[in-house]
C-alpha cells in the first residue's frame, strides 16, 4: 500500500474560488504526492478548461506532468449527481457526456480506475439495482474501448436524507456481481460509509476482493466533512486492520477538500507534509497487521 491522494487535496485557497489541478499539481509532486487521484469532478463547473475545446491541451499538460515529475495517476474521480434517475431528459444527457469524457481522459492518463456514484431511483428503491444496471452500462463498454475500469463508490444520504443506493453493502455487493465483470469494482470512501451509520469492518468483509480503491477521508458522523484520518471519528486502527484482512492490494487515497478550504496558502506546504506522516502510519498500521487467514 502506497500513500496517495486526489488532485482536489488544496483544491480552494482561502477567500478564493476553487483552483484547476493543473495550477498545484506541481506543488503536489514537489511535496512528496506523486501518486494520485485525478479530480475529473472538476468538469462539473461550467467554467472547467475540461468542458471546452481547451480540454486536450488540458490533458497533455496532465500527460506533461507525468514525464516531468514521475507522476503516477492511479485512479479517477468522474463527475456525479445525487439524483440521476430524477434529471430532466437534457440535464442527465449533459451529465452523462460529462462521465464519457472522464472516462476518455482517464483511459488517455493511464487510469486504472474510475470511480462512479451509482444512482438511486427515489420513487421505487427496489428499482434502483435494475436502473442502475442500463445507464451504467454503457460507461463499462466506454472503460474496456478507453483502457481503464470502473468502481462503483459506497454511498450515503447526507445530501438526500434517504439513504442512497449502494449506501449498504449488501447493495454495492448485489451491482458489482450483476455486472460479472473484471471491469467493475468498489471503491469505499470511508467518509460515506461513517454517515450511513454502517460498521466498517463488515462492510470491508463483504466486499472482499471486490475492493480496488479507497477514498480515505475522516467525518464525526453528522457531515461530509472531508477530514484528515484522526480528525473524526472513523475507526482507523480497525479498518486497516480489516484492509489487511481482505487481503486488499489498492492505495490509500486522499479525498480530504474541505480539510485545507480556510488554510492560508503560506501553510499548504506544511499541511501536505503532515498529511503525509498520518498516510505512512495508516499504512504501518495495515503492514503490521495479520494477513488475510
Amino acid at each position: 500500500m502506497r500513500v496517495a491522494t486526489s488532485t482536489n487535496i488544496i483544491s480552494t485557497r482561502r477567500h478564493r474560488a476553487r483552483v484547476p489541478m493543473i495550477e498545484f499539481i506541481p506543488f503536489l509532486a514537489e511535496a512528496g504526492f506523486c501518486l494520485l487521484d485525478v479530480n475529473l469532478c472538476e468538469m462539473m463547473n461550467e467554467d472547467s478548461l475540461l468542458r471546452g475545446p481547451q480540454r486536450s491541451a488540458y490533458v497533455k499538460q496532465l500527460q506533461s506532468y507525468q514525464k516531468q515529475y514521475g507522476l503516477e495517476y492511479h485512479q479517477a474521480h468522474a463527475p456525479y449527481t445525487h439524483d440521476r434517475f430524477g434529471m430532466a431528459k437534457e440535464e442527465g444527457r449533459q451529465l452523462d457526456e460529462l462521465i464519457f469524457a472522464s472516462i476518455e481522459i482517464a483511459g488517455e492518463l493511464g487510469v486504472g480506475h474510475v470511480v462512479l456514484h451509482a444512482a438511486t431511483d427515489f420513487v421505487t428503491p427496489s428499482l434502483s439495482l435494475e436502473k442502475n444496471l442500463d445507464w451504467l452500462h454503457p460507461f463499462v463498454n466506454k472503460a474496456k474501448e478507453a483502457g481503464t475500469a470502473i468502481a462503483l463508490e459506497n454511498l450515503d444520504y447526507s445530501k438526500t436524507k434517504i439513504p442512497e443506493y449502494t449506501s449498504q453493502a449488501s447493495e454495492l455487493v448485489a451491482l458489482i456481481d450483476a455486472f460479472d465483470s473484471p471491469l467493475i469494482s468498489a471503491c469505499y470512501d470511508f467518509g460515506h460509509a461513517h454517515l450511513a451509520k454502517v460498521d466498517h469492518r463488515q462492510f470491508l468483509l463483504a466486499l472482499g476482493n471486490r475492493l480496488s480503491c479507497l477514498h480515505v477521508a475522516d467525518n464525526h458522523g453528522d457531515s461530509d466533512e472531508h477530514l484528515m484520518p484522526f480528525y473524526g471519528t472513523v475507526p482507523w486502527e480497525i479498518c486497516m486492520r480489516t484492509l489487511k484482512e481482505i487481503g486488499y492490494q489498492g492505495e490509500l487515497t486522499y479525498e480530504v477538500m474541505f480539510f485545507t478550504q480556510h488554510l492560508p496558502q503560506q501553510l499548504h506546504r506544511s499541511f501536505l507534509h503532515h498529511a503525509m506522516d498520518v498516510g505512512i502510519y495508516l499504512v504501518d498500521l495495515f503492514a503490521k497487521a495479520p494477513g488475510p487467514s
